[in-house]
């Protein structure tokens, strides 16, 4: 990959209440894969700079370093796209969203293929939109959907039993003589704008399981990156969690555990950024 000539243009989704974002393309004869696009989703309430302007350095780098055109735009009632009125969940508007900017790109451009990307809940969006629109040729998802397995509970919790200082810390904190602090204190960040994996609020595994299988029966290529977390602790993880779906090589996972989930760390976002620019560039040049 060598670097390219790069535009940048402010781009209208919509006659009322716009869809706001930023088309990022190479020159017509620097272009890779003219009929395929990138599209970069929110993570949760940040601007479509993405956090630490991971979505920024990334739309730009494979715009310069892999010929691909890149659109970064905010989802409505957030960052410069107005709030929409309506009765759908915001699962659901995510979806519409998504495919509403496809079709604009699609009558304009003439792109008939596209890469989702997205962190957390942009990762959540990405899956969520490839099972519903099979234009969907591959999704770039930043600690996307994963569960525990036996072997991720045993690594979680061997060290903390076998440890007395942690037992230490758990006495002092149940006795009220040591302060947690949370994830917004350790960042910097605003609390409104830290958003970190909600296991909680994920859907079943089966339902998850079941939609990989359908999108690995498609052949859609996936690629997977985990962050350091409590939960996700191993590089195998993905496929044990889902062990039911037969991956071939259309699935691609990285873990790099000494990363933070926002990437705040410049040469982790760099390792990140250059494998995810490497990746989509192979993956769009075979289509």
């Amino acid at each position: 990959m060598k670097g390219n000539i790069m535009r940048e243009r402010v781009v209208m989704v919509g006659d009322e209440l716009p869809l706001v974002g930023i088309l990022c393309e190479p020159e017509k004869d620097q272009a890779k894969a003219p009929g395929t696009a990138v599209i970069l989703l929110n993570s949760g309430v940040i601007h479509r700079v993405g956090s630490c302007r991971l979505s920024v350095t990334l739309g730009r780098a494979l715009v310069e370093r892999a010929g691909i055109t890149t659109f970064r735009f905010d989802f409505s009632g957030i960052g410069d796209s107005e709030a929409r009125r309506g009765t759908l969940t915001a699962n659901q508007a995510a979806i519409d969203e998504i495919q509403e900017v496809m079709d604009h790109l699609q009558r304009w451009k003439g792109f008939d293929r596209f890469i989702l990307y997205g962190l957390c809940s942009g990762a959540f969006a990405a899956y969520r939109t490839a099972l519903a629109d099979t234009r969907i040729l591959a999704t770039v998802q930043l600690d996307g959907y994963c569960y525990t397995t036996w072997k991720s509970h045993l690594m979680h919790y061997s060290p903390r039993l076998l440890s007395l200082s942690r037992w230490m810390a758990f006495l002092l904190r149940k006795l009220g003589l040591r302060k947690v602090r949370k994830g917004a204190e350790v960042s910097g960040i605003e609390e409104e704008f830290f958003e970190v994996p909600d296991f909680a609020s994920y859907p079943p595994k089966e339902e998850v399981e079941q939609g990989l299988g359908r999108l690995n029966d498609r052949g859609l290529d996936m690629l997977y990156v985990f962050l350091g977390n409590e939960h996700y602790k191993y590089h195998g993880q993905f496929q044990d969690c889902f062990s039911g779906v037969p991956f071939n090589n259309n699935l691609t996972v990285i873990h790099r555990p000494e990363a933070s989930h926002i990437l705040s760390e410049p040469n982790e976002r760099r390792a990140v950024v250059d494998a995810i620019t490497e990746w989509v560039y192979e993956r769009a040049r075979a289509v």
